[in-house]
């Protein structure tokens, strides 16, 4: 697939877009914002509606539940209703399986349905795994560590998904699974941007659908990183896990670095009001900066064109 053809999109035609959120109840609201800023930004003057779905199967609280009933639809409505365009977030792992996880029915029939109802998906981190699953049966491997951090990564020349963009971008990732390359590959992706230190970044397949899939968060802003890490940190303090967390690569100041690596040596359960009062001097005095912006919104832009191009295309097909 070469790069985006330039054909005017109808304007007066919204491009219909539907996020299924599936993340954790503390990151429900946080996430919806982080996708919609960057959908309203890589669309420019594309016209665009957006409408929020969430999957019964995804476990939740009664405050969340609650919470998701007032924002959200059933997924049932996003299948009688259709969208041009469907945006799927990734989840919090909660089984070592993803066909064990409670919502993977549920989520196995919606990548079947989006193949032949949609002009494109875009299938974020945990998505982009459960979804080469359901198609190929590629199985995600497990990492020795968490990858967390911003990674450089080369983009693939002439790639639809890359135009405008420099040989080298950033892009944050968090994740304790990954795709191989060769998996990928051998079943006919193609890879847009690759790290040497984490692997794939992005890939895509026609599907007919286009369906691109992204094992970063380019949607992230600047201080997620920053709230997982030390939500993972409190995690470990609270006894709820045995080991602390990596601290995220390339984004802390070289001081935090230093003082997060004298909180691992000297964290003790025994004392969380004072690991408490170290973290958080620590981690409010920096201000960490979303330097894969520019990149990120120049994605959603080439994804969000190419739809465009696709609806305007079929619209002009119907009309003769």
């Amino acid at each position: 697939m070469n790069l985006i053809p330039h054909y005017p999109p109808h304007n007066d035609a919204p491009i219909e877009i539907a996020l299924v959120n599936n993340m954790p109840d503390q990151a429900i609201e946080a996430t919806i914002e982080q996708f919609a800023s960057l959908l309203r930004a890589g669309a420019r003057d594309l016209n665009f509606r957006l409408r929020l779905y969430s999957m019964a199967g995804t476990t939740r609280s009664e405050t969340a539940r609650s919470l998701i009933a007032q924002t959200h639809e059933a997924i049932d409505m996003l299948y009688a209703r259709g969208a041009d365009a469907l945006v799927v977030t990734g989840a919090e792992p909660r089984a070592p399986q993803l066909t064990r996880e409670p919502y993977w029915d549920e989520f196995a029939q919606l990548v079947a349905w989006a193949r032949v109802n949609t002009y494109g998906a875009l299938w974020s981190c945990l998505a982009a795994h459960g979804a080469v699953l359901a198609l190929d049966g590629i199985e995600r491997r497990r990492e020795e560590h968490k990858i967390s951090g911003v990674f450089a990564c080369e983009t693939t020349l002439n790639d639809w998904t890359m135009q405008g963009a420099p040989r080298v971008i950033q892009v944050p990732h968090s994740r304790y699974n990954g795709l191989a390359r060769e998996d990928l590959e051998c079943c006919g992706y193609r890879v847009s941007s690759f790290s040497r230190e984490v692997g794939v970044n992005n890939f895509w397949r026609r599907e007919p659908s286009l369906f691109l899939f992204m094992q970063g968060h380019p949607e992230y802003g600047a201080n997620t990183l920053l709230r997982e890490f030390r939500r993972d940190a409190l995690r470990y303090i609270n006894e709820e896990t045995a080991i602390f967390p990596p601290t995220p690569a390339n984004y802390f100041s070289a001081v935090a670095v230093s003082g997060i690596a004298d909180l691992r040596d000297t964290a003790d359960t025994t004392r969380r009001m004072r690991f408490l009062e170290r973290m958080s001097a620590l981690l409010e005095a920096e201000a960490p900066q979303a330097i894969w912006r520019v990149y990120a919104e120049r994605l959603y832009r080439n994804f969000l064109s190419q739809i465009a191009f696709e609806k305007a295309m079929r619209s002009r097909s119907l009309a003769i």
